[in-house]
């Protein structure tokens, strides 16, 4: 071979991810320093507010940990601290550092190497997470939007068109996953990781045991979330019914789904804006109170993160890769009829 031929070709996603980064960065960056007496505030708060923001971001840590040690039962592993709480701290510190989602990579290289769980039942999960929180996540929208309609008389198009779409989108996903396995198996033969995927999570779906426990834990996490967004909106000088900070924060949690940059840095923010000036009050506004969650749950998952690693550095070193039961099916008595 020749020289031309051995070099390695470059990695467009990472290029791309990291001067998208530092687009945003340098964007927010400019915005923060061009509007510095709106966030000059977050740094002037009160001892109480420190306290609540962290509390609070401690609790939605220790549900979110929680969340993924439910769908992790699914699969009957032995599982210690480290292996739920522990794993899910240092991803989601990951998170904030590394692009395209590379925390749920490592997430699917750890269970795979300590607990012998298939990549594709990993797969199936972080599949599962995004369309749970997802479909919880309209569902608030839609209810915020109809209390501002019916309370404040305020009735923004561009939110019910977008949650329309959304919703939309959501249910025709559902309708494809469901199809895929029963009338299009046939088609999916020569791509059995796709239907292995798939048929994972429809199972999910199907086992009701998780649906409940998954149902509780969004519940209190976004109850969390609501508090937190109104703790950090009246930090920044607004102050917010209990509506509005529903719609906030699900509109937060959907602008960090799909992680292009690291941590979504700047476009989470630009969303909030966006999503703040909708509703009337300032886009600096949604940006401040943005920073100001995003500075929260850094602090928690970092020092989170900084807590476990070395468990979970252990454990992954000494994990190999052996077959296991997690590769068996869900029970049936955990399973819902399939459409």
């Amino acid at each position: 071979m020749t020289e031309t031929q051995n070099k390695r070709r470059p990695d467009w996603k990472k290029l791309l991810s990291t001067a998208l980064f530092l687009v945003f960065a340098g964007l927010l960056a400019w915005y923060v320093y061009t509007h510095w007496d709106e966030m000059s505030k977050l740094l002037t708060l009160s001892p109480l507010t420190l306290f609540e923001l962290l509390g609070l971001g401690l609790l939605s840590c220790v549900v979110n940990c929680l969340y993924h040690l439910a769908m992790l039962r699914t699969y009957k592993l032995q599982l210690s601290l480290t292996d739920w709480a522990g794993v899910v701290c240092v991803t989601n510190t990951m998170a904030y550092v590394l692009p395209m989602r590379a925390d749920l990579v490592f997430a699917a290289a750890y269970y795979k190497r300590v607990k012998g769980l298939a990549y594709t039942k990993s797969v199936s999960m972080g599949a599962g997470n995004v369309v749970f929180g997802v479909a919880f996540s309209l569902l608030q929208i839609i209810i915020a939007l109809l209390c501002m309609g019916f309370i404040d008389g305020s009735w923004p198009v561009l939110m019910w068109l977008l949650a329309a779409i959304g919703t939309a989108c959501l249910l025709f996903f559902l309708f494809l996953s469901f199809r895929a396995e029963s009338g299009l198996r046939a088609r999916l033969e020569k791509h059995k990781l796709v239907a292995d995927v798939l048929c994972g999570f429809n199972d999910l779906l199907r086992n009701r045991r998780l649906l409940w426990a998954l149902l509780w834990c969004l519940i209190a996490s976004n109850l969390i979330h609501l508090f937190t967004n109104m703790v950090a909106f009246r930090a920044v000088g607004l102050s917010i019914t209990l509506y509005e900070a529903l719609f906030y924060s699900s509109v937060g949690w959907l602008a960090s789904v799909v992680a292009i940059v690291p941590g979504n840095l700047g476009l989470k923010e630009s969303i909030m804006g966006i999503a703040t000036t909708a509703l009337g009050a300032m886009f600096s506004e949604g940006v401040a109170a943005s920073l100001l969650d995003r500075v929260t749950m850094m602090i928690v998952y970092i020092v989170m993160g900084l807590v476990f690693a070395f468990p979970v550095w252990r454990n992954f070193n000494r994990g190999k890769d052996s077959p296991s039961h997690a590769e068996d099916p869900l029970p049936a008595s955990d399973s819902m009829p399939t459409p």
